[in-house]
């Protein structure tokens, strides 16, 4: 008797034992495995303890409403909830084998350990599709809790999103339901769309961790209501193309803005230095190393895209919905995918089946969920080719999405011509729709009869299509050394650089002109730190300008008489002979200071341009003596400007400072005055620097030997000028003003 006693008493011990432990009930179980189950033996007992389970034979269930939904072989599951619980009694993460490219089955234990961290038995759904049935009439978690009879945290994930609820400790209206709900509103919002299921459960647990699900949720809602979204996650072809781009562009622009802008300022600074093999060495040097660190940058900013939270799926993980498909197919023509089980009612699938067992061509129909996720890619002729590839068998393959609402039909070797894929009406919208239950049936009867009409005849050969990119594949991301990296670096980026200039060398005028800026006087060319290709090019054009004024007037002392008591005889006479000097100084070679660009030095190009300034003068009557106006009136000498020749004739005096720090009044002309009016220490911004130092280092023009230095006294004269230079050319000097005209200078050279 006691014997007896003993082993009821252990039999009852083992009935108490659940099936599965939700994630932290046990510290005994391992996170993301299956709990201890009912020992052998005691399948009954356990059965019947646990509500919603699959009765063992022999036994029933009191709370259970969906006879034949368990684990019994060759059972077919009649509504989702019965199924999804059954999974959930042997692992508290349950993984739908449709999403392996998405969520594969070897993400569980990352689900798990997350759970960890909820702080009470948390039960985590990863489905295919958010279209999930309620058998007993609530929501989809409240059913499957009532069917798995547990209380905790119940958790969906799907691609489109995911909800949770509480159930025990207050109920999804206590502090922990509105805490969860809270949470996963928080994390969906917070995160792109693309962050997938893992990601997003990771995320919520992080925030139902912290205790602020609520406030995190109402900040995440109120920016999303201004308009605000994440960024996505991963950055697509398109996106790294664009980051090429911009990388290309910085790459180039950026050192290019840094030269031209530096070269831009030491230009006006009076700091710019002839090219040296040395120096253009370092520049590049410099421009290389810059573009590099940024190049490394970008890349360290926007090159490394996030990996993916899982692993990729194996091969296993990828053919497991098409092998659990291919065993449905072998028990029964039709399959009727378990998560969607509410999409075709017991009837329905009876009648279909007899159906299809009367027609006069043998007919396989799978009605699944079809999207990215799975392992055809959402492609129906694709897993179509592969249920024909494992069964072997010739019939017509049908595949009816449960959810687009598409069907794919494709014939193997059966005498029915004109076969393809059939849509469904638009009145179907997949299981659990506000339409009628039996929207697949109805679509399925037109799908039969649309094979019973078909004419009988040689099939057509339908070709497997091109198998979707395997995962790895498909979540590369192109590299952000290629795409539009080339034509960012050579079109984008110097484009920039140049913009990046203009807009400096603006803000610098701007500048100069609200503190006064220096004096550019009227010709175009006159820059107060011109290099020498600049005054051999200013030399040459008023040299040939100077040239076509006296191919105007007659040449030779009789021509010059038949003016009339002496009139223009004096000033032509003038204007050749400093036309015949500046054509020498232009033509002479050689010469100290010339800054390396051969020809004549930055001095005799500034005497050359002088000369030609008066010579100009004198034949227009400009500030010339000797040059008769029609009343006899003598007109003023033409005069340079003292602080830059370059600006042309002085129209008054000003006191300025020299190099040896006195200060005393010199001819300048109108735009030197008016700087100097506006800011008097602004001498050393006016006048001429020349690239006669050593090493090509700028040298103000008042400081070099020659007819403009400070020594020559207030005034810059046009005869000490000519002087200089008929002493430097020597025997190449013209030796007489009555000659032919000088021709014009080629201003091609």
């Amino acid at each position: 008797m006691r014997r007896s006693a003993a082993v009821l008493a252990a039999a009852l011990a083992l009935a108490l034992l659940p099936g599965a432990t939700a994630v932290g009930d046990s510290p005994g179980a391992s996170p993301g495995t299956a709990g201890p189950g009912p020992g052998p033996g005691t399948a009954a007992e356990a059965a019947t303890t646990l509500p919603g389970a699959t009765p063992a034979p022999g036994t029933a269930s009191k709370t259970d409403t969906a006879p034949g939904a368990g684990k019994v072989p060759g059972a077919e599951a009649t509504d989702s909830v019965s199924y999804i619980a059954e999974g959930l009694r042997e692992n508290p993460v349950w993984i739908s084998d449709q999403v392996p490219r998405e969520v594969p089955r070897s993400a569980a234990p990352l689900l798990a350990r997350a759970a960890e961290r909820t702080g009470m038995p948390t039960y985590v759904v990863v489905t295919a599709t958010d279209r999930l049935g309620a058998p007993l009439g609530g929501s989809f978690l409240d059913d499957l809790h009532d069917r798995l009879g547990r209380d905790g945290l119940y958790v969906r994930l799907s691609e489109s999103g995911g909800e949770a609820r509480v159930h025990g400790a207050g109920g999804p209206d206590g502090p922990d339901g509105l805490a969860a709900e809270a949470a996963m509103r928080a994390a969906e919002t917070e995160l792109p769309h693309d962050a997938g299921p893992v990601v997003l459960f990771q995320r919520f647990v992080e925030i139902l961790a912290s205790g602020r699900a609520v406030e995190r949720a109402e900040a995440a809602e109120a920016k999303a209501s201004r308009g605000w979204e994440p960024d996505w996650m991963y950055p697509s072809d398109d996106e790294m193309n664009d980051r090429s781009l911009f990388t290309g562009a910085l790459a180039t622009g950026v050192p290019l803005s840094v030269l031209l802008t530096v070269r831009l300022v030491r230009r006006r600074r009076g700091t710019l230095r002839p090219r040296s093999g040395r120096r253009t060495g370092l520049v590049l040097l410099a421009a290389a190393s810059t573009a590099g660190a940024v190049t490394a940058g970008c890349w360290a900013v926007f090159g490394t895209p996030p990996p993916r939270p899982v692993a990729q799926p194996t091969g296993a993980e990828l053919g497991a919905r098409v092998e659990r498909v291919v065993e449905g197919l072998a028990r029964s023509p039709l399959y009727v995918d378990p998560e969607t089980a509410e999409a075709l009612a017991p009837g329905d699938r009876a009648r279909l089946r007899e159906r299809i067992a009367g027609m006069d061509v043998p007919v396989l129909v799978a009605a699944v969920p079809m999207q990215d996720a799975d392992e055809s890619a959402g492609d129906g002729e694709v897993l179509v080719h592969s249920l024909h590839g494992r069964i072997g068998r010739d019939a017509v393959y049908v595949v009816a999405d449960t959810g687009s609402g598409t069907v794919d039909i494709v014939p193997f070797g059966v005498d029915r011509a004109g076969l393809g894929t059939f849509d469904l009406p638009d009145s179907f919208d997949g299981p659990g729709s506000s339409g009628s239950d039996d929207g697949l049936a109805r679509v399925l009867d037109e799908v039969l009869q649309y094979v019973e009409d078909s004419p009988r005849g040689q099939s057509s050969v339908y070709y497997a299509p091109d198998p979707p990119l395997a995962p790895a594949d498909e979540d590369a991301v192109q590299s952000l050394f290629a795409g539009d990296l080339t034509p960012g670096a050579t079109v984008v980026g110097p484009l920039l650089a140049v913009s990046f200039l203009g807009v400096v060398a603006g803000v610098l005028f701007v500048a100069d002109w609200l503190r006064g800026a220096p004096a550019r006087g009227p010709f175009p060319s006159a820059r107060n730190r011109p290099t020498t290709g600049l005054l051999r090019r200013t030399a040459r054009k008023s040299t040939a300008a100077l040239a076509r004024l006296l191919a105007e007037r007659p040449a030779g002392p009789g021509a010059d008489a038949a003016a009339g008591a002496g009139e223009g005889e004096p000033a032509a006479a003038r204007a050749r002979r400093y036309h015949g000097l500046a054509t020498a100084l232009l033509e002479a070679r050689g010469g100290s200071g010339s800054g390396g660009n051969g020809g004549a030095d930055p001095v005799a190009l500034v005497c050359a341009v002088v000369l030609a300034h008066a010579g100009k003068a004198a034949l227009t009557a400009k500030g010339s003596a000797g040059a008769d106006g029609s009343e006899g009136k003598k007109k003023r000498r033409y005069t340079p400007c003292r602080l830059n020749p370059l600006h042309g004739s002085a129209q008054g005096s000003r006191k300025t400072g020299t190099s040896s720090g006195e200060k005393r009044p010199v001819q300048v002309c109108a735009a030197c005055a008016s700087s100097l009016n506006t800011a008097p220490n602004a001498t050393a911004r006016l006048v001429l620097h020349l690239p006669c130092g050593p090493g090509g280092r700028l040298v103000p023009v008042q400081e070099l030997p020659g007819p403009f230095a400070w020594s020559a006294g207030a005034a810059v004269r046009v005869g000490a000028v000519a002087q200089w230079a008929q002493e430097r050319l020597g025997d190449a000097a013209p030796g007489s003003s009555e000659g032919p005209v000088a021709p014009a200078v080629d201003l091609s050279k």
